[in-house]
This record gives structure tokens, C-alpha cells and sequence, in this order.
């Protein structure tokens, strides 16, 4: 049984598709990845979805140069864009979250899962919170599945988002996602995973680092960049390995 909350993917910007898709090929050894393209096309994105074992780096682009997400690519460059977290209960969230004086900018039921979005003022960055059934798949199941290319590194564990107001978004992940009082920023979810809440370095403000737990031992401490976003290379913690 899959032990929840956890992250399950990582979304970053670009404004040149093609070679970051390369990159995360030659990064991570994806050898193939899934894309809706008419779907996102109505988004107004381009993109494509690349899979570790059971958890998903995505990857999207403006088609519109113009648009506000291209004006924002043409002022900060590539980036972390979004933070995917999967729970098991939804509406209670939502209800949690009015709770604390704030609401979704989306939910709706997309093919059957409860898929809520939250605006970056509240959670640090634009974030993803879903449920899906059975909660061992995912969207666009069972392709991201089919296309998983684990052996560079397994799994992502920890995502780090830079804030004005570090604290005070710890406190606030902590509260939605009931879990215990944050330390230093730190919001503790299933299994050993963490979510960080860093404070404003003068840089870009959201998504910065990802964990991935390294295939092999030898590349722990490892880091590589893809698209402005750094991804290291960590051990799995005592309660991924049970």
C-alpha cells in the first residue's frame, strides 16, 4: 500500500522544448516519455512526461511567446514550474484548506481523479495536489508507467521551493497536508520524502532542487541542472528500502 502524502512529480519550464527533452535524455537516461499534445495545446503549452520508477519529471513549454507564462520565461529563463503531490482524500483537503482562509484556482474531476491546483501566494510555487485510484497509478497510466527509465535514478524523494515568507508556507503545507510542525522549513511526508521551504535568496521563487534517489550508490551526493531546476542524487532513506 502506497503511503501518502508523497510527491509524484516535478513540472519544469522552458522555452526550448526540444532541447530540454535531449537533456533530460542524456541526464537521466529516459528513453522514451508520453505527450498529450492536442490536450495541452488547449493549456497552451507543448510537452512531454518522462517517468523514474513510479514518479515523473514533466516538462512544458509556452507555445505563445507573448503569453504570460512566455513573458515570465523571457524575464526569469527555464525553471521549476510546479510541484505534484499525491494524497488520499481530496475534498476533506479542500475543506481543510477553507479552513485556513484559502481555496484551489482549480478543481474538477480530470478522467475519474480529484485534481486540485493552488496558486504559488499559498503554497510557495504553483502546486498540484491530487487523488487518484488506485493510488499506485497515475495519470496518463498505464504509458508513464511503460516508459519508466529507472536505471539512472529510481524515484524523486524531496523538492525544495524557495518563498518571501519561508515559515509561514512550511506551516501552511504542514496544516493541509496534517503532518507535524515543520523544522527549519522542513515539512516531513511518507516514507522519509520532504518537502523545504527555503527563504528568498534574491534568485527566482518556487521550485529549485529535487532529490532522486541514485540507481547507483556511487553517484550519491551527485548533482546535475535541468532546466534552472538542480536535481541530486540521494540514498534512500531506511523507510523507502523496507
Amino acid at each position: 500500500m502506497m503511503s501518502l502524502p508523497r510527491i509524484r512529480q516535478v513540472v519544469l519550464i522552458t522555452d526550448d522544448l526540444a532541447a530540454a527533452s535531449a537533456q533530460a535524455r542524456e541526464l537521466f537516461g529516459f528513453t522514451g516519455g508520453v505527450s498529450l499534445d492536442e490536450e495541452m495545446a488547449k493549456l497552451g503549452f507543448e510537452h512531454v512526461i518522462f517517468s523514474f520508477a513510479d514518479t515523473f519529471v514533466e516538462i512544458v513549454s509556452p507555445l505563445d511567446p507573448a503569453s504570460p507564462h512566455g513573458r515570465m520565461l523571457e524575464k526569469n529563463g527555464p525553471g521549476g514550474y510546479m510541484v505534484v503531490v499525491q494524497v488520499d482524500d481530496v475534498p476533506t483537503l479542500v475543506d481543510r484548506a477553507a479552513g485556513l482562509g484559502f481555496g484551489p484556482i482549480m478543481n474538477e474531476d480530470y478522467h475519474g481523479a480529484p485534481l486540485t491546483q493552488w496558486h504559488p501566494k499559498h503554497l510557495g510555487t504553483l502546486a498540484e495536489i491530487d487523488q487518484v485510484s488506485p493510488p499506485e497509478s497515475w495519470h496518463f497510466a498505464p504509458a508513464v508507467f511503460e516508459q519508466c527509465s529507472p536505471d539512472v535514478a529510481r524515484d524523486i524523494v524531496a523538492a525544495s521551493l524557495v518563498a518571501d515568507d519561508p515559515d509561514g508556507l512550511a506551516s501552511t503545507w504542514a496544516q493541509l497536508l496534517v503532518r507535524e510542525a515543520p523544522q527549519d522549513g522542513v515539512v516531513r511526508l511518507a516514507r522519509g520524502e520532504t518537502l523545504t521551504i527555503l527563504p528568498a535568496d534574491g534568485g527566482p521563487r518556487g521550485l529549485r532542487s529535487v532529490d532522486v534517489v541514485a540507481a547507483d550508490p556511487a553517484r550519491v551526493g551527485d548533482a546535475v541542472e535541468l532546466c534552472g531546476v538542480t536535481f541530486r542524487f540521494v540514498a534512500p532513506s531506511p523507510q523507502e528500502q523496507s
